[in-house]
């Protein structure tokens, strides 16, 4: 698995395990909150991988 991959898969099975999570406890506790707080976490991960991603390439391209 390249580097530069391994980053974004890691954080994309965390945000997405968080969104799950936040689903599953919207229905459970019915708080919207907590739910909204694991969202927004599950999708500043996915992007963050994203972002590693780039700046990973950019950074092998330039050397």
């Amino acid at each position: 698995m390249k580097k530069e991959n391994q980053m974004l898969i890691i954080l994309s099975f965390i945000g997405t395990a968080n969104i799950m999570a936040a689903i599953i406890l919207l229905f459970t506790v019915k708080n919207m909150l907590v739910s909204s707080l694991l969202i927004v976490s599950g999708g500043l991960l996915i992007v963050g991988g994203v972002a590693d991603k780039k700046e990973r390439k950019k950074r092998k391209g330039s050397s």
